[in-house]
């Protein structure tokens, strides 16, 4: 649509224009955020924090939409004093809110957005970078800093020493082969002989009197091609396995901390993702598959049905036995 009208004609530079109607006003900025949510979900370095059910991920982009709108000089939808505590939590590091800033450049460079239009927007949304990454960047220079002056014997104490360690391990191992984002790395007879050696990096890694001496940890993953995202979900598994035994939020912390340490090492062959391609890929499909498929048309029908019960406009259609 974008193309066959000649949006990009439309959009050539007015700085007598607020960055939302030279985007395009409300049609091109929603679209802009669906190719740029759609590509998430492909692309492994940020998966993690947008991978969840049909109702949540229509949430967040409906939050997506309304804070652009505001933040670009259109409707304002948004309180931006929500910003920062909604992602205190979420461990957004720069990586992270650089990786989606190269989305948004693609997503509006396919959609024939001008680049200084584009150049503008991106300079608007690099000023809330401090807001979206602070509980991380916070957090995590806590933790560190902890580590560096008391070392971390008394992170492996606070984690209940050796049967402590072993507990989470155990718990850890369970998450795995739950979660169908990992469990394919830890399949096969050879699983209950990967415990014992991760215990002991593990236990080395929090501050415990024992030395690893297995490989090196790069030469274990080369062939495993892991990625960001499956790292990411690694990580989930151990902060829901520490929380599971009593680790409090101050020493799932200092663990993550430690463990992004060793990430290079891991991802040693790390594929990179090439987001133009992704996102020229995902065009090509339907609108039934953009949305989601099946499941998000009864995602999306099922909240229609229900806004439609509660508006007295047209309540008397549907509300049967």
């Amino acid at each position: 649509v974008w193309r066959q009208g000649g949006m990009r004609k439309q959009l050539k530079d007015d700085k007598s224009r607020t960055l939302y109607e030279r985007l395009g006003g409300d049609l091109n900025l929603e679209t802009a955020v669906e190719m740029l949510y759609n590509n998430t979900l492909q692309d492994s370095r940020v998966r993690s924090f947008f991978e969840k059910n049909q109702r949540k991920m229509q949430a967040i982009r409906k939050r997506m939409y309304q804070f652009m709108s505001g933040l670009f000089g259109g409707p304002i939808l948004y309180d931006m004093a929500n910003l920062k505590p909604s992602h205190y939590h979420m461990n957004v590091t720069d990586y992270h809110f650089d990786t989606m800033m190269e989305n948004f450049w693609y997503a509006c460079d396919l959609m024939e957005v001008d680049a200084e239009t584009i150049s503008d927007a991106s300079d608007v949304l690099g000023k809330v970078r401090a807001d979206v990454t602070a509980g991380c960047t916070v957090r995590l220079e806590v933790a560190r800093k902890k580590s560096e002056s008391a070392g971390t014997d008394g992170l492996f104490e606070a984690l209940g020493g050796a049967q402590g360690i072993s507990a989470f391990i155990n718990k850890h191992f369970e998450n795995i082969q739950a979660d169908p984002r990992i469990m394919h790395f830890f399949t096969g007879a050879k699983l209950e002989g990967m415990k014992a050696p991760v215990e002991t990096f593990m236990a080395a890694l929090f501050g415990g009197p024992v030395q690893y001496s297995g490989r090196p940890l790069a030469r274990i993953h080369t062939t495993m091609a892991m990625s960001d995202y499956e790292f990411d979900s690694f990580l989930d598994s151990v902060k829901m396995a520490l929380r599971a035994v009593g680790g409090d939020s101050q020493t799932v912390d200092e663990c993550v901390v430690l463990l992004e340490t060793v990430r290079q090492e891991v991802l040693v062959n790390r594929k990179r993702h090439d987001v133009r391609k992704a996102m020229e890929a995902a065009s090509t499909k339907t609108v039934f598959e953009r949305v989601g498929g099946e499941s998000g048309i009864t995602t999306f029908v099922e909240a229609m049905y229900s806004k439609a019960m509660e508006d007295v406009r047209v309540k008397s259609f549907f509300e049967k036995n």
